[in-house]
C-alpha cells in the first residue's frame, strides 16, 4: 500500500466519517517515519465516534473502501486487543491528523515500542529503530516495564542496545 492510499484513507476518516481513530503498524511507519516502508494494510483501532457505534463506523469505512475497488482487508483491526490491554492507553497517544470531523492518533514512543515488541519480528525491531529518533515525546521505560509480560521484557533486554535504549 502506498502513502497516497494511506493518506486517502486517513483523510476520509477525519473529514468524512469522523470520530477518533488510532493508527499504528506499518502504515504509521510509512507515513510518519519511513516512506520506503512497505505495508499490506492499515492497522486501526476505533477510539470513539460521536454518533456511530463501533460496528456502524467500521461498516461505513468498509463500504467506502469497497466503493473504491478495495476490500475490507485493507483495514486491519487485529491490533485492538493489544492496544486495549494497556491501562489508560488513550493517554499514550499523539495527534497525527486532525480534520473537520475527527482525528487520527498514533502511539507515543513508549506505546509504539510496546506494541512492536509484542510481536518482535525483525521488521518490528527495525520500525522501532527508525521511529525512535523521530519521536519528540521520548520513551518511558518504567511504563513499558509495567505493561509488558516477561517475554516482551526479555525481548526488550535482548535488543536494548540495537534499539538505542
Amino acid at each position: 500500500m502506498d502513502s497516497q492510499r494511506i493518506d486517502e484513507i486517513l483523510d476520509y476518516l477525519v473529514n468524512d466519517l469522523g470520530g477518533d481513530w488510532f493508527l499504528t503498524g506499518g502504515a504509521l511507519v510509512r507515513i510518519a517515519f519511513d516512506p520506503e516502508r512497505g505495508t499490506e494494510d492499515v492497522d486501526f483501532v476505533r477510539v470513539r465516534h460521536p454518533t456511530l457505534s463501533d460496528e456502524a463506523s467500521r461498516n461505513q469505512l468498509f463500504q467506502w473502501l469497497i466503493a473504491r475497488g478495495l476490500g475490507p482487508e485493507w483495514v486491519n483491526p487485529a491490533v485492538e486487543p493489544f492496544v486495549r490491554e494497556v491501562p489508560l492507553w488513550e493517554s499514550e497517544t499523539v495527534l497525527l491528523r486532525h480534520g473537520s470531523k475527527g482525528t487520527v492518533l498514533r502511539p507515543n514512543l513508549t506505546l509504539f515500542v510496546y506494541l512492536k515488541l509484542r510481536r518482535g519480528t525483525e521488521v518490528d525491531l527495525r520500525d522501532i529503530q527508525v521511529a525512535k529518533p523521530l519521536c519528540a515525546e521520548g520513551f518511558d521505560e518504567k511504563k513499558l516495564r509495567r505493561w509488558a509480560s516477561p517475554s516482551v521484557l526479555q525481548r526488550f533486554e535482548l535488543h536494548r542496545g540495537r534499539l538505542g535504549f
